[in-house]
């Protein structure tokens, strides 16, 4: 891995416009105009919003990507996502896609997610896995752990993309437990065996929706008792 001043200055003067090349035709695809009019159409109800937290319907969900900084390029490879009705204990539905990057991969990534180039080198687009991850959360609330991370990494990617920001409203599952258990270290790792949820292979991103939605549903029991609405619940958040 270069050192971070290093990776700046290669993706500004050269990376960005390679990325910027290539980029080029995927507008004037099918998939771009979908994708488009998909986002101008996404809207959220008021009724959703005042829904019952341990009711309303949730899309737990968590990105794969080749780094931690969007605004240097770094991409989305992978997305995987659980919708869940509130605390309900019923079979979950389950998506997920890898997603073909613009540039190549590291071999550091790839060990740590475990995709393959091939695997990477036959998926869909960011433009394609997007519009199947928007139409499958649709009608939802997004929760990711964090939030902070996932939610900057889609808009940087929306930015880029030329994009409308039309996303829902997010709720920040790790500030969640932050607040309920602050003296407790808050990372997934150690959220996930404090509640006796079964520990699936990390950095897999159906792997990683999976175990957080099972903690998701878990801090849901534990809101304080005047957090009533979805509402309530993403002012409790901010606080």
């Amino acid at each position: 891995m270069l050192p971070i001043d290093i990776e700046i200055l290669k993706y500004i003067f050269y990376e960005r416009h390679v990325v910027s090349l290539k980029m080029r035709p995927y507008f004037e695809t099918c998939a771009y105009q979908a994708l488009e009019q998909q986002l101008k159409s996404l809207s959220l109800s008021d009724e959703l919003l005042s829904e019952s937290v341990t009711e309303a319907p949730y899309t737990i969900f968590d990105l794969e990507t080749t780094g931690l900084l969007p605004e240097l390029g770094h991409e989305i490879i992978s997305i995987g996502a659980i919708r869940i009705q509130g605390v309900h204990q019923i079979q979950y539905e389950r998506f997920h896609m890898h997603v073909k990057p613009l540039r190549r991969v590291t071999k550091r990534t790839r060990q740590l997610t475990g995709i393959t180039e091939e695997e990477l080198e036959q998926s869909d687009s960011i433009l394609e896995a997007l519009g199947a991850f928007l139409e499958f959360s649709k009608g939802s609330i997004l929760v990711a752990y964090p939030a902070a991370f996932d939610m900057k990494f889609l808009r940087t990617m929306l930015k880029r993309w030329k994009l409308p920001d039309r996303l829902p409203p997010s709720i920040d599952a790790q500030t969640i437990a932050k607040k309920l258990y602050p003296n407790r270290k808050h990372q997934l790792d150690t959220m996930i065996p404090f509640f006796g949820i079964t520990k699936l292979a990390r950095h897999h991103a159906l792997n990683d929706a999976t175990m957080t939605a099972e903690l998701y549903q878990q801090l849901l029991h534990q809101l304080p008792k005047d957090v009533h609405t979805v509402q309530d619940l993403i002012s409790f958040t901010e606080k």
